[in-house]
């Protein structure tokens, strides 16, 4: 049996960037974030060529559209029953994601919007979304967390590209080799706000074999994710917690996380309280 240890460290001094994280505007469900229109015949995200350009300094709005997969290719060919976003990441700064269901959740075939505001001044270029979903597929009962990484490997790609005021908009790259800047390193903010509100954070079993429980009190009722990323700052494992005023308690699951460093945080979307942790075989 693999045995998982978590070696937990609170990085009260260290600052970490919001952007390794989900930048949701609110929780991210808003019916009325954006109006679906349709995307390809085939199903998928409209050509990252046509999404607006965001310029830098002025105010951005607007909607990605999409035709949720039937199916897609992946270790064989997988017939989709639905599809919910969990997480959008590497947002340039300053900006926000909300889509069009209120419970994030799109059915094969179904059209939907991912609706993109707010200001930001990072620097111009192209900006690779990072993008994690859950996927029920092939009928099974249970959704499957598909992280960024694996999203990337199905061929599909969600870019947004910035011009300065002067500038014009780059061309979309989708090739393997494509230069996308990252946001994390662009936006550094505080994790006092956050962990003001949060207080006696523990996990336990320590170590675990399989499954341990993340508990923690919180001072005020509110809506925050949990994530777990590696060491370049790609979000791995993803889940939303409604916690209430007081003691709280999440299930964390290694699933098929591999051995090594990972970071383990607790975050509204703005700042976060992140540990570090081990996973060895």
């Amino acid at each position: 049996m693999k045995k998982v240890i978590f070696t937990i460290s609170f990085l009260s001094a260290v600052v970490f960037s919001s952007s390794i994280f989900s930048q949701a505007c609110s929780s991210g469900s808003n019916p009325n974030a954006c109006s679906p229109l349709g995307g390809p015949p085939a199903g998928g995200f409209e050509d990252p060529g046509t999404t607006q350009c965001v310029t830098q300094g002025v105010a951005y709005n607007y909607s990605i559209q999409f035709t949720m997969f039937a199916i897609f290719n992946y270790l064989g060919t997988q017939n989709v029953d639905s599809i919910q976003f969990t997480s959008i990441d590497n947002l340039p700064c300053g900006l926000c994601w909300g889509v069009n269901q209120t419970d994030k959740t799109y059915a094969a075939n179904e059209d939907g919007c991912i609706n993109i505001k707010g200001t930001t001044t990072d620097a111009a270029g192209q900006y690779k979304l990072a993008v994690a979903l859950k996927a029920w597929i092939n009928g099974g009962a249970t959704g499957l967390p598909i992280p960024a990484s694996l999203f990337d490997q199905t061929g599909t790609k969600i870019l947004l590209r910035v011009k300065t005021s002067a500038g014009t908009c780059v061309v979309a790259d989708t090739s393997a080799n494509a230069n996308n800047l990252q946001a994390s390193l662009n936006c550094p903010v505080g994790i006092n706000d956050i962990a003001g509100n949060i207080s006696a954070v523990n996990l336990v079993p320590n170590p675990m074999s399989s499954i341990s429980t993340l508990s923690f009190v919180s001072e005020k009722t509110a809506l925050y994710a949990v994530r777990i990323s590696d060491v370049a700052g790609r979000v791995v494992s993803s889940k939303e917690v409604e916690a209430k005023q007081g003691a709280n308690s999440v299930t964390i699951e290694r699933n098929q996380l591999s051995a090594g460093v990972y970071f383990l945080s607790l975050t509204d979307g703005k700042n976060a309280v992140t540990n570090r942790f081990s996973i060895t075989d």
